[in-house]
């Protein structure tokens, strides 16, 4: 009995159509002699009856800050109907299938209400209910505290219960289906004529979803590398086409892509210039810690300092230095591209092939970093598109 993770994103849930494609999916799985345990998110995206987003409005209609306890209540929500449904629909062809909470499939969290942590995953209901011909549909992003206090896990939680339920389950990999037949050299809504990319390693794809790849979650692939879980990234709606391999560094094919591997963004992120003294800005970076504000890009020299922050936690940070009567630089509308690739730093080269076309192009560069898997660069948001390009017809052409 080979027991295999089907994980599938909300994309891939949206209508009674693609539940039935899933469904299908599942079951032509289960007809080969496969034991498939799914993981599933929340129905459809922004605007989708039973999406997160839909669930979360509800409250915040009513209140500016609700509780987190019964937030997590309710986003939880999205999760259960998909789960539910899903396995009435394999029902519907014939197969066994049971929807599994977080809590009922095992899932223990702490009580981190809104981006809580897996602390174990106790198998034996999965394994009682795959032993007994019974496909198991567990709703992913959720867990229960070991006082029975239901979590979440923050968004694209999915994601890592997937990743965490194979663990447990000691198996080699887990499947995430999504929207996207594999992951790209850029976003494809912004590069049409972005890439697809075969092969990954851990590094790599961690590296891209911390900047700004939405394919999968970061916790995810931590867990991933840390188990040795091969990620197989692929949707339904991919054809003959193949999927996205994501494993140890030392099993992937190199000389694919070259050095640059993948061009990832964030948009809507807030540059701040402060001059302070060293004792000052200590003060100022502990009071922003303190908030559980996440700093970016952060540059300290002797005359002047600067970081970036999500466009969502500048208000905290600006009200934070007018407390602090502290003088700074506020540029608004930054994006931020990260080209990804091992052995990046020291290339020669390599940054002019990157600084020349964009400042030919008059498009300001506000800042750069590198390291050993990326290079960095903040630009003015409205560039962002013409950049992105710019630089994906350097290093990967035109197809």
């Amino acid at each position: 009995m080979k027991i295999v993770v089907h994980k599938y994103g909300g994309t891939s849930l949206k209508d009674p159509q693609r539940l039935r494609n899933c469904a299908e999916n599942i079951y032509r799985e289960y007809r080969d002699g496969k034991r498939p345990v799914v993981v599933v998110s929340a129905m459809g995206r922004r605007g989708d009856p039973y999406a997160t987003d839909t669930f979360l409005s509800l409250a915040t209609d009513i209140s500016a800050k609700p509780a987190a306890r019964e937030m997590d209540l309710l986003m939880a929500c999205g999760e259960l109907v998909s789960a539910t449904l899903l396995a009435v629909q394999i029902q519907e062809l014939g197969c066994a299938a049971m929807a599994l909470t977080g809590s009922q499939a095992g899932i223990i969290t702490d009580s981190n209400f809104g981006r809580a942590e897996i602390l174990a995953v106790e198998i034996k209901r999965i394994k009682q209910v795959v032993e007994s011909g019974i496909i198991p549909v567990i709703c992913g992003f959720q867990g229960n505290t070991e006082n029975g206090e239901l979590t979440t896990l923050g968004r694209g939680g999915s994601d890592i219960t997937a990743v965490a339920v194979a663990a447990a389950l000691k198996l080699e990999s887990a499947t995430i289906y999504t929207d996207v037949p594999a992951i790209k050299t850029a976003d494809p809504k912004l590069v049409k004529n972005a890439r697809p990319i075969y092969n990954l390693n851990y590094q790599e794809v961690l590296e891209m979803a911390v900047e700004g790849a939405k394919v999968i979650h970061p916790k995810a692939v931590e867990k991933a590398m840390a188990d040795e879980i091969q990620l197989v990234i692929t949707s339904l709606a991919n054809g003959n086409s193949p999927p996205t391999e994501i494993g140890p560094r030392h099993g992937i094919p190199r000389g694919e892509g070259g050095i640059i591997r993948a061009i990832t963004h964030l948009a809507d992120i807030i540059q701040f210039q402060v001059n302070l003294e060293p004792e000052k800005l200590s003060a100022l970076l502990e009071e922003i810690a303190a908030q559980d504000i996440s700093l970016d890009l952060i540059y300290l020299s002797n005359a002047k300092h600067s970081f970036t922050v999500p466009k969502d936690q500048a208000e905290a940070v600006q009200e934070i230095l007018q407390r602090k009567s502290i003088q700074a630089t506020r540029r608004n509308n930054c994006s931020r591209i990260s080209l990804i690739g091992s052995g990046i730093r020291g290339m020669p080269g390599i940054m002019t092939k990157i600084y020349k076309p964009l400042t030919d192009r008059k498009i300001p560069i506000y800042y750069t970093s590198d390291s050993y898997t990326q290079i960095a660069l903040v630009i003015p948001q409205n560039r962002l598109t013409e950049s992105v390009n710019c630089l994906h017809e350097i290093f990967f052409g035109e197809e």
